[in-house]
């Protein structure tokens, strides 16, 4: 794109406020109520292969979702791509960031020998998390596209689905079923990651960016509940006394942020202790929501029994993380990439995610990844060259091409330590993976490794071991609802502000039926109808 289209593309954000009306005219022609894959010849989902790379010393387990975890980095890295992915030519990839804006391609180590070893000049347009949905309805409603397009991140697009199908290209024919091995670190992505990115028409449009499979839970200050005599494996009279153990002398058992109460997040541990469904259950072919189901209603009653921290709800994530490091919480719901981030910043004591304390639990999975890409429509040959760039990026853990995109270049942006391991270098804080987000246009599977910390990736794993094979799929998952993409917000905010008036004691137990008939007639009713037809269908 020239700078003007440019300009126009990331400047526009103020438009993004009246781009509902501009967006409705992708709804036309043949992509108008075609979204749905009910009726539809479905695509078969890509072939999986794994990568036959470097074993762990932790074995995963690809049906119950386990990692592999790795204790040391591995010392004899495999060739991920055999020939150079691009042609020389430009490609232009919109992508989320969550960095500061990086240096510029001629003064960027980095962003030069990846440029290098594509084979194209990879132009990124990064989009700020705080700005992303306004820019991403303004460009589309412009028409003037990138190559490559980022979605997700935990966003809903007034009908995003819709967009793609009128404007972006179907790789149904390259990724489909066996076609996906002539990009094969594309095809060690898991199954579980296609199916949560979904179909749309029941074609293939995407790649997406893998999360592991395990969802919001509880993060613990593990030293402090050995301290007091607690068990790993405990019970819900042992978990609420433990909590409250903990809190007084400002310390409090349960901390949670302002963000915990967009939608069911701050719940959904409790709720899997309690049996309780993944926000849905299909029952006779129909879709029950979890809100409705008496397991979801004895987690909410055992909640109102628990020592929140008491400024939750105005309090942000980055703060209460704070509160938890310095201890003056014992435990925070967060996602579970948060266990990463909590090992570089926890020095003073062992943190945990916590076991359900039922026996009979159900632990909610994720959705099995952070985004996914889609291509502006092209030739084949144009569609091929962005999929082995991608291939490229998605290159796994144990690969050299996995390093350099990670890592960076050896001598540079890291050295190697005392064990063979990666030691980073002053240049890598401020040319990495996260000032230069590579890493939303494809990355690889994740596996379990925390360099110098083999202790805290065994934790992990046992943690995974102990409760993915009895965690349970939300079976809306990559299904399609023209309800829930256009009112999918409003209707977790109804959830999470009544979550926060029941807990806060702003509203009783006994209001909940009414929060839960304001959430039916909002949309939640004719969602689940339509993730019945959708069910039937897939």
């Amino acid at each position: 794109m020239d700078r003007r289209s440019l300009l126009k593309m990331i400047g526009a954000g103020a438009l993004a406020v009246t781009a509902g009306p501009a967006l409705t005219a992708c709804d036309g022609g043949s992509a108008k109520g075609a979204v749905g894959n009910s009726g539809k010849n479905l695509t078969p989902w890509p072939t999986y292969v794994p990568f036959a790379g470097p074993k762990p010393d932790l074995a995963g387990d690809a049906k119950t979702g386990v990692q592999p975890g790795y204790l040391n980095y591995p010392a004899n890295l495999a060739q991920a791509v055999k020939d150079k992915p691009g042609d020389g030519s430009d490609v232009t990839a919109m992508v989320i960031t969550y960095g500061t804006p990086p240096k510029p391609v001629e003064q960027n180590q980095l962003w030069a020998a990846l440029n290098k070893a594509l084979g194209v000049n990879l132009k990124l347009v990064m989009v700020p998390d705080a700005e992303f949905q306004k820019k991403m309805a303004t460009v589309m409603a412009s028409g003037d596209l990138p190559d490559i397009i980022m979605f997700g991140a935990g966003y809903y697009l007034s009908r995003e689905q819709d967009f793609i199908l009128s404007q972006c290209a179907d790789l149904s024919d390259l990724i489909g079923g066996d076609n996906v091995k002539a990009y094969p670190n594309l095809a060690n992505i898991p199954g579980y990651s296609w199916k949560g990115m979904g179909r749309i028409g029941g074609k293939l449009y995407g790649v997406p960016t893998e999360r592991p499979m395990p969802g919001n839970s509880l993060i613990l200050n593990r030293s402090a509940l050995e301290k007091a005599g607690v068990p790993r494996d405990w019970d819900a009279d042992g978990f609420l006394a433990a909590m409250k153990g903990y809190t007084g002398n400002k310390k409090w058992g349960i901390g949670a942020s302002a963000s915990n109460f967009t939608g069911p997040n701050t719940a959904a541990y409790h709720a899997g202790s309690f049996g309780a469904p993944n926000l849905w259950k299909v029952e006779n072919g129909q879709f029950v929501s979890t809100y409705e189901t008496e397991q979801f209603r004895k987690a909410l009653e055992f909640m109102t029994k628990l020592p929140y921290y008491p400024d939750s709800l105005t309090t942000s994530a980055v703060d209460m993380k704070s509160l938890f490091y310095n201890q003056t919480v014992a435990s925070m719901t967060d996602g579970f990439g948060a266990y990463q981030a909590t090992t570089t910043k926890v020095k003073d004591f062992t943190f945990d995610f916590a076991l359900p304390y039922a026996k009979n639990a159900t632990p909610w999975q994720g959705n099995g990844r952070f985004g996914y890409t889609v291509f502006k429509k092209a030739s084949a040959d144009r569609l091929k060259l962005l999929l082995r760039v991608c291939d490229y990026l998605a290159s796994p853990f144990g690969s050299k091409e996995y390093e350099l995109a990670n890592f960076g270049v050896e001598g540079a942006h890291f050295t190697r330590g005392a064990d063979g391991g990666i030691a980073l270098t002053d240049l890598a804080k401020v040319e990495n993976n996260t000032t230069l987000p590579f890493k939303y246009v494809a990355a690889a599977p994740q596996v379990i490794y925390f360099p110098g910390m083999p202790d805290a990736t065994r934790r992990l794993h046992q943690w995974e071991s102990d409760t993915l094979p009895r965690s349970v799929a939300d079976p809306s998952n990559g299904l399609r609802s023209g309800t829930w993409s256009a009112s999918g917000a409003q209707l977790d905010k109804v959830i999470g502000d009544g979550l926060a008036a029941v807990l806060f004691g702003r509203k009783s137990l006994s209001e909940w039926d009414a929060i839960l008939k304001d959430w039916k007639g909002k949309g939640g009713a004719k969602a689940a109808e339509e993730y019945s037809t959708e069910h039937a269908a897939a």
